[in-house]
């Protein structure tokens, strides 16, 4: 009976005994290592004590220490208490578990009661009755009262006596306690391993802001013995994170205590940890919340009065004099529960209507879902809203004020600007109250907000409008502005009238915006239809305004007057039918509109008279006899207009007008009606007569001549009017035309004659019979009553006239047997057809004419063809006859003479025969007769035009023959295609023969051929040609039309399917033009089939395809024909031959059988080699390429001789050979060109001659002799070294699975057709491992993939070509570059990275750091990779830095830079003007202070170099030590000089903004190697004996103190060296200066471009004097000035000459190029005076040095008069300076001196003071 925790119940009971003993019960705890425990009990006597008896458990438990080897603690007197929980503090169950079995025991000072079980009835389990302890305590005491095994080892057997004091009585029990009165249980639990958090018992977060969120991490360890699974909680305002962790023995973690109280006061809570293990410990967590000082600048904000619809905004700060960032949010409650409540409100709101929502789409679709359904659906709408108002922070949200931000942060002690905005919507007053809910305040801080809305301010510009006395129904307008006198627009709108009187105004617009500032036109129309006075008040209501604006209108309304401007309206005499139009003018008087209507009422009452302009369109005879009367009488007047309303004092002009349709005379009267006033209010007399004007006829005969029947001829009557009044006329329509003899017509029947005039009245007239006729026609007046005018109307009928041409018809020359045609040509002249008829005159005639009868139509022309077929080639003639009906004939004759020949065939064959498509390699025939139709006997010669024909009795052509005309025509060799039979036949008139034509090819082509036949004709003795036929045959192949010309099968096989036959249709059409017979053969595994799908015998015939014709197969394919599972495809040809051709058609069949099958993207895996104890991943591209689902599941093949798995021997310790070349790198130079970035790959910047050694220079030899000279003045290289093998170490070679060094992910699935997954391949790069595994992929039905993996672990190597870069000298403003060789000599790929790499680039580095290109990178094994190194020294100074390259994880690699950076500089032996210049003065004497201090102190070791002049060894080593001595007082020396500079201010301030904008690392490096090597330097270069004389010099300079002491060769070097000094002063004060610009910048700025070392050099230098003294006038003196190099560069430099034009100075100095060191050059400075005015000529002559500082040359001279100077001057172009001249015995150069006038003598860089 025992659990995993190891804590065992025996639940067995022991009798009891009947001895008065307790049995105490001795458990023993084991522990497996299945993790169980397993308890052994044993059992051991303790005498009774007998009611104060004096045996006590202290000494049983005495007696078992002594048999329990130690283990078993002593007891002690421990008090009893009763057991009660207590939280348990980290600190007590650290201490706790920290304990041992012994300790504890020890330990445990006070007794817990045992807990009671079951109760039991003592009268009922023993014979006393009575008992002496209380009821509810417990009736025996166990000690320990539980039992633990503290940290108990697993395997070994702990000990532990129990021992139990009866309280009441003696009672046996053993765990399970039973007594009369209860049960109860001493626990007995094993203690093993345990995990112990060190938390404290107390946190203490003091004063902490309310509502701010304060933390405090905890680092915890994990104190125990075993990994620590807990779980933290606490409660509010506490928090805890991470909750949840595991963590290992020893191991820490950061656990972070957040306290975030929402109310101030005290706050106390636990926090708990809970151990997997069961046990709890609780630390005390206390806070205080206080109110920190943050508030609002005021309580209330009012913002200024504000139109609607505008905005206007005010500001309110929250000040944060906390040290708390505080976060604030605006709220519109006062209290976070008025945000719940309503949140809670706004939820149930929601829950209602989605309710709602749900139920009524539900029973819209008409959804039938049960009640649980309908619940989920409910729930999940539910929770969405839920959590959607649960996430709202419910911040501040009002359309009439708005705060921005509404959210944020303030920065302890800082303030927040929140912008107030206020847009009103109303015009109103708003208040609003906000509440800032922010950090470090308790309760919300509350912000008033007032604001007052104005509306628009619309007013009319007067309040009332009288419009005095008006006419009733009269038109008023008005015009009122309205105007907006605010600056927001103002919408208006008209209301609905009220009154009577007030729905006559109408107002434009009645509605509409004004806007700001603007004014707004209101147009008043009034209309008034009631008398009397009115006063209307309107309203125009305003948006947003409270009150309306008020227009009010008075006025008063009056009648109407109004008369006729005519008194009445006299017509006169009007013509019958003709309308006439009179006018007058209605006016009106009155001040109103008047609505009138006219009409005249004694007008008829029927329809609209007749006007004649329309009567002259009516054709009908009864229209113009009867006129216009009708059965009502009609309407003669027309009122325009007979209705309207005539303006206030205005008036309206009316027309009416008269068309009578009655004789007779009128009178009437045209009345008024007015509206509203009465009817014929007013009337105007009309009077008139109608009368029909005469008309006469001029020509009552009108004569047509001759007519041809039924043609109409045109002629013209006169008709006159002599009235005063205009008529209308008509001519009638012809009655009994059928019986007439000639019709009649007009095309303008009827019309209008004016007063006194006449018109032509057209007439047509056709002839229907021949002779002489007469016709009356009539002519009617519209509106007479009597008879109509008579026109006799006389003609003459004729028939046609035809005229025939060609007069004579010659055909020429025709061909025989054929129709050959000519046309004659009839012409009618006459309006009417004419009838004709024609034939030949002779017999057997060999003409025929078509048509040969017909018709002329009038006026046109017909052709008649005239057809000749002549049967002989002589000549024929003949007459044609002409009939014309009622005319004469007509004769034409005709002639015609045949050509070519009278042979014909039967069948078509000239002139060209087609035998249309035939199969090639089959003969053509073909059969036909000749027959002569001739009256003449042929004999006819057949040839093939271009082929020769040899006739048996043809001789050979002579050789000296001429050329034919068809020379040409060669005859082509070999023989045509086409042959004729027989070739030479006699025909006589009437006789036929038959011809044969045969032909065959061989190929598909097409053939044309030419057949020539030649004839001699009767008697004739030529022959010629007569017959060409062109033979045309198109040999072709078989075509047959395919249904498809590729057939294709796809079976897809799964698991469980059963491959099947398939079959797929093909049919076969003949679609060429000759039948075909097809034979069919196909192979394995398809076979042909017929539509049944049966397969065709092996010995079938062949089959007939005719044309067009189509066959029906079916091709079966059999796709289990191989009986793997791989993908497989069968492509086989079906084979169409034809019997009538040997060409064939092919038929591509394929089959394809699908399985799950994969491609797999390799079938071999290398991982090469990685770096020992690292996992390589691979990943391989896994396709599905069959159209089914592949499911996969991946293995590794169990054969041992396929998978390997070896260790490889520690690999040895490289050593550098340095015997072979190819080892041994090459030592890089530095390069001083213009330096671009790197572009090129690692592979293309090898070294070019280590790659070709044929490119080397042929003095290669000599190379290297300079090499080895220029190695021995730096320091030799160190051999080069192999890093990283130092990382092998002795592994132990485990026993691996393949399993341990190679996986693959996923191990199964299933991949879709045509999808793709990446399969992740992993290797574990175990220490020097090489293996070799197959990796297996099953598919389920499909086959089983291979692939080999292959890896190996080791650990990097490379090696680097140069460990030191020395550049030596060179110019300090310059980029330096180097190359390094880094070479991976392991077999592992590493990476490399330059740490601390500098943030100039490799054109611009920074001065001091190198730029290393490229900063990292990857190495395969066994290549290399060049690293640039670009330097800047920045400073004129011997400069030594380094840098480190770091590979993978191996210690980096140190590479040293050192050099020295120099300037070009030159000297003249001129003095420098340095007196009086402040700067000048400064840095001479910093100069002379630096230089006393070693003179002094260096003096022994300067006289100790004197020694080293020989080459001992001896010598070399004291010299040796002298400058080691030397070096050691330099650096005291320089140190001083250090601080002398940081009390100037100078080197501190620069050194401080430079190391902020670049590593100090490197530059303080570079500073201190600097300072070390620069007296390092100075003391080897003393060694050389050319330098020896110079320091003495250097060291010595000479005491004598007048000007001329320093004026030797010592002194002009010791005044060139301070000369060098200065610059080098001046240059580094520049580069300080600039050094600070660059650290002013952000980093992304600090570039030291080109232009900034530029301008290092760019300093302002001293000038050189050159005094020519005085000059008289046109004479000329001369100086030689010589430049020197003091430097160790060679100089280059240049004279801009053009600044000494026109000043009487010139040079012979253009141009010196590489000027080296302690060389020097001369030239000529010339003054001429000549030209020159009197006095001081002084002139500055820059001298340019390329990579150096200007230097200037100041020339003075002084051009006095000839006659002024006193002494005698040189001869002219004699050296001089002043006034006498000074030579030099040693050097031969002209020394100018000071003339005894010059007061001051020339000043050099020192005053006569400073000089030594």
């Amino acid at each position: 009976m025992m659990n995993q925790g190891g804590v065992a119940s025996c639940s067995s009971l022991l009798k009891n005994a009947t001895a008065w003993r307790h049995h105490c019960i001795l458990w023993v705890c084991r522990e497996w290592d299945s993790g169980f425990s397993e308890f052994h009990c044993c059992s051991f006597q303790v005498s009774q004590d007998m009611a104060g008896g004096t045996n006590h458990p202290s000494e049983a438990f005495s007696k078992m220490a002594s048999g329990s080897q130690g283990r078993v603690v002593e007891h002690r007197t421990q008090k009893l208490v009763r057991e009660a929980e207590k939280p348990l503090t980290p600190s007590a169950f650290q201490k706790e578990m920290s304990l041992t079995t012994r300790k504890r025991l020890v330990s445990k000072k006070k007794l817990n009661l045992p807990q009671i079980v079951q109760p039991q009835d003592k009268p009922e389990t023993s014979h006393h009755k009575f008992s002496a302890v209380y009821p509810d305590h417990r009736s025996l005491q166990p000690f320990p009262p539980e039992v633990v095994f503290q940290n108990y080892t697993p395997g070994e057997v702990y000990e532990m006596p129990v021992v139990l004091r009866n309280r009441d009585k003696d009672y046996f029990h053993q765990l399970l306690c039973i007594t009369e009165r209860e049960e109860f249980i001493v626990p007995i639990c094993a203690v093993g391993a345990r995990a112990v958090l060190d938390f404290p018992d107390l946190l203490d977060f003091s004063e902490c802001p309310v509502k701010y969120s304060s933390e405090k991490t905890l680092l915890v360890h994990n104190l125990g013995n075993r990994t620590a699974r807990y779980h933290l909680s606490t409660q509010s305002p506490f928090s805890v994170t991470p909750e949840v962790g595991t963590l290992g023995v020893g191991d820490v973690v950061q656990v972070t205590v957040g306290f975030q109280p929402l109310q101030s006061g005290d706050h106390s809570a636990s926090l708990v940890v809970h151990y997997d293990t069961g046990e709890n410990t609780h630390t005390s967590l206390h806070g205080t919340a206080v109110d920190v000082h943050i508030r609002l600048d005021r309580d209330t904000v009012t913002v200024g009065k504000t139109y609607i619809t505008m905005s206007n905004h005010t500001t309110v700060r929250i000040h944060n004099l906390s040290g708390i960032t505080a976060r604030f949010q605006w709220k519109a409650f006062d209290t976070q529960e008025e945000e719940d409540q309503l949140k809670l409100r706004q939820y149930h709101r929601l829950c209602r209507q989605e309710k709602d929502k749900l139920s009524d789409f539900l029973k819209e679709r008409r959804v039938d879902t049960t009640h649980r359904e309908h619940s989920a659906l409910l729930t999940r709408t539910i929770q969405r809203e839920r959590a959607r108002l649960q996430g709202d922070p419910m911040l501040f949200n009002n359309d009439i004020f708005s705060l921005e931000p509404k959210e944020g942060e303030i920065r302890p002690n800082c303030s927040a600007e929140i912008n107030v905005f206020f847009k009103p919507q109303a015009a109103r007053v708003y208040e609003q109250a906000v509440y800032c809910d922010i950090s470090g305040r308790e309760t919300r801080l509350p912000l008033l907000l007032i604001g007052e809305g104005l509306g628009p301010q619309l007013h009319f510009s007067f309040e009332e409008l009288d419009i005095g006395e008006v006419f009733v129904r009269a038109a008023h307008s008005y015009e009122a502005i309205l105007l907006n006198n605010g600056p927001i627009e103002a919408p208006f709108r008209l209301a609905p009238p009220a009154t009577a009187m007030s729905s006559c105004f109408a107002f434009l617009p009645q509605e509409g915006i004004v806007a700001p500032g603007r004014l707004q036109a209101i147009q008043i129309s009034f209309c008034p239809t009631i008398l009397g006075e009115f006063k209307e008040e309107f309203w125009f209501h305003v948006t947003e305004s409270p009150k309306p604006v008020t227009l009010t209108i008075r006025g008063f309304v009056m009648g109407l007057t109004f008369h006729f401007d005519v008194p009445a309206l006299h017509f006169g005499d009007v013509s019958f039918g003709f309308p006439r139009t009179l006018r007058c003018s209605l006016s009106n008087t009155s001040l109103a509109p008047m609505a009138f209507n006219l009409c005249i009422p004694e007008d008829g009452l029927g329809e609209a008279s007749i006007c004649s302009s329309l009567q002259i369109f009516k054709t009908t005879r009864q229209s113009w006899r009867k006129g216009a009367q009708g059965f009502m009488k009609p309407r003669e007047f027309h009122i325009s207009p007979c209705r309207g309303t005539i303006r206030s004092l205005g008036s309206q002009d009316i027309e009416v007008t008269l068309c009578s349709n009655t004789v007779r005379e009128y009178r009437l009267e045209l009345v008024v009606d007015v509206d509203g006033v009465g009817e014929k209010v007013l009337a105007l007399t009309l009077t008139a007569r109608c009368i029909v004007p005469p008309l006469q006829v001029l020509n009552p005969v009108v004569t047509f001549g001759r007519c041809c029947l039924t043609v109409p001829y045109n002629e013209k009557l006169t008709l006159l009017n002599d009235s005063d009044l205009p008529g209308c006329y008509g001519v009638l329509p012809q009655e009994h035309k059928e019986k007439a003899a000639a019709w009649y017509s007009s095309s303008a029947p009827s019309g209008i004659i004016e007063a006194h005039s006449s018109v032509e009245i057209p007439l047509t007239l056709e002839a229907q019979l021949l002779g002489e006729c007469s016709i009356t026609a009539e002519v009617a007046v519209f509106g007479s009553k009597g008879s109509p005018l008579e026109i006799h109307l006389e003609c003459i009928g004729q028939g046609p006239v035809v005229y025939v041409y060609p007069r004579k018809i010659n055909f020429g020359t025709i061909p025989v047997l054929q129709d050959s045609s000519k046309s004659l040509q009839l012409s009618n002249q006459t309006d009417i057809p004419a009838t004709f008829w024609a034939e030949m005159a002779g017999k057997r005639s060999r003409w025929r004419i078509e048509p040969s009868k017909g018709v002329v139509p009038p006026k046109s022309e017909v052709s008649l063809i005239v057809t000749a077929n002549l049967d002989d080639t002589e000549k024929f003639q003949d007459k044609v006859k002409v009939f014309i009906e009622n005319s004469y004939m007509d004769t034409i004759p005709v002639q015609a003479v045949g050509t070519g020949t009278t042979i014909v065939t039967d069948k078509p064959f000239a002139p060209a025969l087609n035998f249309k498509p035939h199969f090639s390699f089959t003969p053509c025939c073909y059969q036909f007769k000749m027959t002569n139709k001739g009256r003449r006997i042929h004999r006819l010669y057949w040839t093939t035009e271009g082929f020769r024909i040899f006739w048996r009795n043809t001789r050979p052509p002579a050789l000296g023959g001429t050329k034919s005309k068809n020379a040409s025509q060669t005859p082509r060799a070999g023989s045509p295609v086409f042959k004729l039979r027989p070739l030479q036949i006699d025909l006589r008139p009437g006789q036929t023969v038959e011809m044969v034509l045969e032909g065959c090819s061989s190929t598909a082509q097409e053939v044309k051929e030419r057949l020539l036949c030649h004839a001699l004709v009767g008697k004739e003795k030529a022959k010629k040609k007569i017959m060409q036929v062109n033979v045309t045959c198109e040999f072709i192949c078989p075509v047959v039309q395919m249904s498809s010309r590729a057939i294709t099968f796809r079976v897809e096989k799964k698991p469980s399917d059963v491959l099947m036959l398939q079959y797929k249709p093909l049919s076969l059409k003949n679609i060429c033009s000759l039948p075909l017979s097809i034979v069919l053969d196909l192979e394995q595994p398809f076979l042909i089939c017929d539509v049944n799908q049966q397969p065709l015998p092996a010995d079938s015939k062949p089959m007939v395809l005719d044309v067009g014709e189509e066959l029906h197969f079916c091709i079966q394919f059999n796709p289990a024909y191989e009986n793997d599972l791989n993908s497989r495809v069968a492509e086989r040809a079906l084979r169409v031959s034809f019997m009538e051709h040997p060409h064939e058609e092919h038929i591509a069949v394929r089959g394809e059988v699908h399985f799950p099958n994969l491609r797999l993207q390799a079938k071999a895996l290398d991982f090469g080699c990685v770096m020992n104890d690292t996992k390589q991943v691979l990943y391989m591209e896994m396709t599905n390429c069959s159209p089914l689902p592949a499911l996969y599941h991946w293995s590794f093949q169990t054969d041992s001789q396929v998978n390997t798995i070896r260790f490889l021997p520690s690999p040895p310790t490289f050593k550098p050979q340095s015997s072979k070349k190819e080892q041994v790198f090459p030592r890089r130079h530095s390069k001083t060109e213009g330096v671009e970035e790197p572009t090129e790959a690692p592979e293309a910047m090898q070294d070019p001659a280590r790659e070709n050694p044929a490119q080397q220079p042929a003095n290669a030899e000599d190379s290297l002799e300079a090499e080895e000279l220029s190695s021995t003045a730096v320091e030799p290289q160190k051999l080069v070294r192999m890093r990283g093998l130092s990382q092998f170490t002795a592994v132990e070679h485990l026993n691996l699975g393949i399993q341990e060094v190679f996986n693959v992910q996923p191990l199964w699935g299933v991949l879709p057709p045509g999808q793709s997954e990446l399969v992740t391949f992993s290797f574990f790069g175990h220490a020097n491992i090489v293996a070799r595994v197959t990796a297996l992929c099953h598919v389920e039905g499909g086959p089983t993939y291979e692939v080999a993996l292959a890896g190996a672990a080791s650990c990097p190597s490379y090696q680097l070509d140069m460990e030191e870069i020395d550049w030596g000298l060179q110019v300090f403003n310059q980029v330096l570059k180097a190359e390094v060789t880094l070479r991976n000599t392991g077999a592992v790929e590493f990476t490399y990275v330059v740490p601390n790499s500098s943030t100039g680039t490799a054109a611009n580095p920074l001065p001091g750091v190198p730029v290393v290109v490229p900063t990292t990178g990857s190495i395969a094994p066994g290549k290399e990779q060049v690293l640039k190194v670009y330097y800047l020294p920045g400073r004129p100074r011997v400069f030594c830095t380094t840098f480190q390259v770091q590979v993978g994880c191996l210690e980096p690699a140190e590479i040293r830079l050192k050099g020295e950076g120099a300037f070009p500089v030159i000297t003249m032996d001129l003095p420098w003007m340095l007196k009086g210049n402040k700067k000048y003065e400064k840095i001479l004497k910093e100069i002379r202070h630096n230089m006393e201090i070693p003179i002094k102190g260096s003096e022994p070791s300067i006289l100790n170099l004197e020694q080293c002049t020989d080459d001992s060894d001896a010598k070399k080593e004291q010299c040796s030590l002298s400058v080691e001595d030397s070096e050691e007082e330099s650096e005291e020396i320089l140190q001083e000089e250090e601080e002398n500079l940081e009390e100037e201010g100078q080197r501190s301030e620069s050194y401080y903004l430079w190391s902020s904008a670049v590593m100090e690392s490197p530059m303080e490096s570079s500073r201190k190697s600097s300072r070390k090597l620069s007296m390092k330097s100075l003391m080897e270069s003393l060694m050389e004996p050319s330098m020896e004389s110079f320091m003495k010099s250097f060291m010595e300079p000479p005491m004598e103190s007048s000007p001329e002491s320093y004026k030797d060769e010592s002194g002009t070097i010791w005044e060139t060296w301070m000369q060098m000094e200065i610059e080098k002063k001046l240059i580094e004060d520049r580069v300080l200066e600039l050094e600070r610009a660059v650290a002013s910048c952000g980093p992304k700025d600090r570039v030291f471009n080109k232009q900034m070392r530029q301008s290092l050099v760019n300093i302002e230098l001293s000038e050189y004097i050159l005094r020519m003294g005085k000059v008289p006038l046109n004479e000329s003196v001369s100086h030689t000035v010589t430049i020197s190099n003091p430097g160790l560069l060679p100089v280059s430099f240049q004279v801009n000459g053009s600044v000494l034009q026109h000043t009487g100075f010139s040079v012979d100095l253009d141009h010196v190029q590489g000027l080296t060191y302690c060389h020097s050059h001369k030239f000529e400075v010339h003054f001429n005076s000549a030209n020159l005015p009197l006095g001081e000529v002084d002139v500055l002559l820059p001298i340019k040095v390329a990579g150096g500082c200007t230097v200037h040359i100041h020339f003075y001279a002084t051009v006095i008069d000839t006659f002024s100077t006193k002494c005698k001057l040189p001869r002219k172009g004699q050296k001089s300076n002043g006034s006498k001249i000074l030579r030099s015995s040693k050097s031969g150069t002209a020394n100018l001196a000071s003339s005894s006038e010059d007061k001051e003598p020339e000043s050099s860089i020192y005053s006569s003071k400073d000089k030594p």
